[in-house]
Parts: C-alpha cells; sequence; structure tokens
C-alpha cells in the first residue's frame, strides 16, 4: 500500500521542481508553499528557512555515476552519462537544469559553484590523477556541460537527432580532445 506523501516531502518536491526550472532568486517561500499545497510557515518548521529548504534540495542529487567507473572507464562513462536523449518531461528539474538555472543567482550562485567544485571537479581531478589534474577535470567537465547545453537548452537538431550512440562517440571524442588541450 502506498504512504501518503507528507507536507515536508510535498514542500521538499515543489522547490525542487521550482528552484531548479528557475532559480533560487526567482522563486518564493510563497510559491512554493502554493505549489506544495501547504502553509507557507511550514517551510521554516521543517527546512529553518528558503536556504535551508534550497540545500535540502541540493543533497538529494546523487553522486555522479562516472566517478565510480574505473580509471580506464571513466571517459566512456562520462560520455555515456551525458548521451541520453533529450527528454522534456524527465529534463524539466534535473540536477544540470538546475545548475543552469542557479549557477549566477545572486544569493546562492555561490553555493552551487562550490558545490561543483567540491562535487564534481575534485573527484574528477583526484580520479585523473596526474599533471594538470585539475586542468584536465574542468576541461573535461567543460566539454561535457557544454554538449549537454547545446543538446537539452538550445537544442541543436544536429546534437539531438543521432543515435545514443553516436552521439556518446560524439561526447567521448571531444572529452578526450578537451583533456589532451590541456596536457
Amino acid at each position: 500500500m502506498n504512504q501518503p506523501i507528507s507536507t515536508q516531502e510535498k514542500l521538499l518536491s515543489a522547490a525542487r521542481n521550482l528552484f531548479w526550472t528557475r532559480g533560487y532568486s526567482n522563486v518564493s517561500v510563497r510559491d512554493i508553499a502554493k505549489d506544495a499545497g501547504a502553509d507557507a510557515a511550514l517551510v521554516s518548521r521543517y527546512f529553518g528557512s528558503k536556504q535551508g529548504l534550497f540545500e535540502a534540495t541540493l543533497s538529494e542529487i546523487p553522486p555522479w555515476p562516472a566517478l565510480n567507473a574505473a580509471p580506464g572507464d571513466l571517459l566512456d562513462a562520462a560520455a555515456a552519462s551525458f548521451s541520453r536523449p533529450f527528454d522534456p518531461c524527465a529534463d524539466q528539474a534535473n540536477p544540470f537544469t538546475m545548475l543552469m538555472a542557479n549557477v549566477n543567482d545572486p544569493e546562492m550562485g555561490q553555493t552551487v559553484r562550490e558545490m561543483v567544485q567540491r562535487h564534481l571537479a575534485d573527484p574528477l581531478a583526484e580520479k585523473l590523477g596526474g599533471p594538470k589534474a585539475d586542468t584536465r577535470a574542468a576541461m573535461l567537465l567543460g566539454a561535457l556541460f557544454g554538449m549537454a547545453l547545446m543538446r537539452k537548452h538550445f537544442q541543436l537538431e544536429a546534437l539531438a537527432s543521432g543515435s545514443v550512440n553516436e552521439i556518446e562517440a560524439q561526447i567521448r571524442h571531444l572529452a578526450q580532445a578537451a583533456m589532451r588541450f590541456a596536457e
């Protein structure tokens, strides 16, 4: 039997959808409460503040699976994770859209940039190892995020119409070139 969704979970879900698509500063606690069908005062009760609620949505982001790949499989895993077709429903509010909506936010942009550094760039550099690992990690993330931006937000036909295998091969090639550039 399905358990009813708690008010706290409804607030968290509404916050995730709104923060991750519109950006932190463009969303009010009242917007979130309205979408959740809850009293706005409950945000303070459950999360302490609007910022606490935003941070709770960030804590839900799972680690990037490519970071668990063996070093020799890292590029393949990274390319695979960025090659699935654009899905308007699934891609409405996901970690990538959250980054795009919040990286330059005047209140939470620094938090988001630090999260990318701490949870993506630093572990990726450690996994890559060797000279200029931090630069190679940044170049790899730049290539991956750039491709995702062009495919998912700009929806360029040339990048959206290929098969998953074709797109994955293109992303792998781009990622390899980006990392060689940093050597």
